[in-house]
């Protein structure tokens, strides 16, 4: 009998694929179906804005924004091992561009800088949401290599929808303009009612980042979910609660 032919799996370093991170790698990374994969691994919708953003003597790698919150996502890649130039650069990028969310991007991550974005990611008053993704090439035979993404680090409640404004989550989903993601029926309702989405999620017994992810559409919640978002609405003064399964 014939034996099937089976390959090997085989792991390359991403810098014998790509010499350079700036002519080479962060042009390919850009392009919006690599980004959409690497949004994939961290549950964003990114869209790229900017490469190479001028911050004082440094550059930005990559400024992309999250398409279901318009909130800025600044991405630092490196196609080596972490080092404390990086890490140094994406707390100064995030600063500087205003993004309370910052994707460090490495072929592999030292234990002391996982464990400082993990201390980042715990201290809330800071208002950062710091993601470490290890990067892996993969290929079998002569076939092309092939990214392979491992998130090694997240918030501690992560997913949750990101907001740009530092330890206000709600802002995004409050002054969003009609026609957004979030100008929802249920988001309608809510304004009516006169409440914050931190209000109705307390009212309803959810967390703030699970409502904001019903009003936007990225989840649906459940008959009990939309009935306890009705109760609180209803006590509020909204009159027109939302149904058993919502806007």
């Amino acid at each position: 009998m014939d034996q099937p032919h089976v390959g090997h799996l085989e792991r390359v370093a991403p810098s014998s694929v790509w010499k350079s991170e700036a002519s080479e790698f962060l042009p390919w990374l850009a392009e919006p179906e690599n980004l959409r994969r690497l949004g994939d691994a961290l549950r964003f919708n990114l869209e790229p804005v900017a490469r190479e953003t001028q911050i004082g003597q440094f550059r930005a790698d990559l400024l992309c924004r999250d398409r279901d919150t318009g909130a800025r996502v600044v991405i630092e890649a490196q196609l080596g091992i972490s080092d404390h130039r990086h890490l140094g650069q994406i707390l100064t990028y995030a600063r500087a561009l205003r993004t309370r969310t910052v994707v460090w991007l490495a072929a592999r991550f030292h234990a002391e800088h996982r464990d400082v974005l993990a201390q980042l990611n715990e201290a809330g008053d800071l208002g950062l949401n710091c993601f470490a993704v290890e990067m892996d090439m993969l290929k079998i035979g002569a076939s092309p290599a092939a990214p392979q993404y491992s998130v090694v680090v997240e918030p501690r409640e992560w997913p949750f929808p990101i907001f740009d404004r530092p330890g206000d989550e709600t802002a995004g989903a409050d002054d969003a303009p009609a026609g957004s993601p979030q100008d929802s029926p249920l988001r309608a309702r809510r304004k009516r009612a006169g409440m914050s989405l931190r209000q109705l999620a307390k009212a309803a017994g959810i967390s703030t980042g699970y409502l904001s992810h019903i009003e936007i559409g990225r989840k649906p919640g459940t008959p009990d979910i939309w009935a306890a978002i009705a109760r609180a609405l209803n006590a509020a003064g909204e009159a027109d609660g939302p149904g058993a399964h919502g806007a």
